[in-house]
């Protein structure tokens, strides 16, 4: 069975480049600097279904909701794609700075766990919907010294952009846009089409 660490040679020559280029251009985007994005594309597909589209990987995946608030439970949900996407970051994370720092580990292991209230999402003078906190219990396999690993520990929970972002608030920002339908359809209707239009002129 393949180890975690067996990359590590090669993702250590990896992130040291990285860190000397960012060190040296910190104003640059990425792959060249350490300025980088995420954007989505969510288009709902009905029955609460959500269809995301990726525009930095290229990917493309569904999001369901369950049963018992009327979806069809045919995907994860919006929330366990939340708490996965920063709990896999920190992975990574962990990954990087063990192997910047020589700690080798066979296996990496996390469970996380949050709760929250969710009368928000429908009842409009509810509490707040937020994550309450997040627990993390994290298994590794290993004999590099324990400090060394809660080292690593430390320096991947400060350094997550993942468990940044729950950890900190940040300003959220919408713009809605309405394309009326009927105006479209009474558009669609009433335009003009160059053939016919013309033929009454062609016949004179």
């Amino acid at each position: 069975m393949a180890k975690v660490c067996d990359c590590f040679p090669e993702l250590k020559e990896i992130t040291e480049a990285r860190e000397r280029r960012y060190r040296t251009h910190p104003e640059k985007e990425a792959p060249e600097g350490p300025q980088s994005f995420v954007e989505v594309k969510v288009t709902s597909i009905g029955q609460l279904n959500e269809l995301v589209e990726c525009k930095k990987s290229g990917y493309k995946f569904l999001i369901s909701e369950p049963a018992h608030v009327g979806g069809q439970n045919c995907a994860p949900t919006p929330l366990e794609f939340l708490l996965s996407g920063a709990i896999g970051c920190y992975a990574a994370v962990f990954a990087f700075y063990a192997a910047k720092l020589g700690v080798a580990y066979d296996t990496f292991e996390a469970v996380a766990r949050t709760e929250f209230d969710a009368r928000g999402h429908m009842i409009a003078d509810a509490p707040p919907s937020a994550f309450r906190k997040v627990t993390i219990n994290v298994q590794v396999r290993s004999d590099a010294p324990a400090e060394k690993l809660k080292e690593v520990e430390h320096l991947a929970l400060a350094g997550c952009p993942g468990l940044s972002t729950l950890r900190t608030p940040v300003a959220v920002e919408s713009e809605l846009v309405v394309i009326g339908t009927r105006a479209e359809k009474e558009s669609v209707s009433g335009a003009s089409h160059p053939l016919t239009d013309s033929a009454p002129a062609l016949a004179r």
